[in-house]
């Protein structure tokens, strides 16, 4: 898989990808990884890539035809996507990466200032935003997605397992994940739930399932598609 990053702010997200799980998968050519500084097809000398926007209004915008001439220097794959950071977007969310995990190729564009020229639109598929406030550009948003897809693809994460069972994937219901313990087994009082050392993995897979209805409840009760006065029956 190949993912390419159009970015005003390159040094932003360098970094994040040479540390840890991104660093290893790339070290192991399973994802390749490209940064495209946008300033690189600036309109002259001094770098330009925004104006200001016609009819009035505060900020700067990234004009359409330096967006463009980055977008054309990028290899058109055969399943190939292009997105667009933008609080205006769709909520990016698992099943999004999972689809993105499809793809030969995702090229995503960091917004950056007060907008993108609403022409850049002809030239993306659709817009993801990270959630309902803003940031200062979308480099963080693109580490973010790049992160939720990368360690998804095989043979990234030493065991594979540990993307079939998480938070909004717990046999295969869209659930957050069940509290996990590790030693020491009593700290200051709180001790370790005994199912989990009981050694039965029947009846741990069933406190487990029951502890992430629990926890969905709890705090994302709008994931189980109920009423909030609507109670789910649980054994204590």
């Amino acid at each position: 898989m190949k993912i390419s990053i159009i970015t005003l702010f390159p040094k932003m997200i360098f970094g994040f990808f040479e540390e840890s799980i991104i660093k290893r998968a790339q070290d192991k050519k399973l994802v390749e990884i490209e940064i495209i500084n946008l300033r690189d097809f600036s309109i002259d000398d001094y770098g330009t890539v925004d104006d200001r926007p016609y009819g009035g209004g505060a900020g700067m915008i990234l004009r359409v035809d330096v967006i463009y001439k980055a977008l054309s220097k990028i290899t058109n794959d055969k399943l190939q996507k292009i997105i667009l950071t933008s609080p205006k977007g769709k909520i990016f969310n698992q099943k999004k990466a999972q689809e993105y995990l499809l793809l030969d190729h995702l090229v995503i564009i960091a917004g950056h200032y007060e907008d993108v020229d609403a022409r850049v639109l002809n030239f993306v598929d659709e817009e993801v935003s990270m959630g309902d406030f803003v940031l200062t550009g979308g480099e963080i948003p693109a580490a973010a997605i790049v992160d939720s897809v990368v360690r998804l693809i095989p043979g990234v994460l030493k065991k594979d397992e540990a993307t079939r069972q998480e938070s909004f994937n717990i046999k295969n219901k869209k659930l957050l994940e069940y509290p996990q313990y590790t030693r020491p087994e009593n700290f200051m009082g709180k001790k370790v739930p005994k199912i989990l050392l009981s050694g039965d993995h029947k009846k741990i897979e069933n406190w487990q399932i029951k502890k992430a209805y629990e926890e969905t409840l709890k705090k994302r009760p709008d994931l189980l598609k109920i009423k909030s006065s609507k109670k789910i029956a649980l054994d204590k």
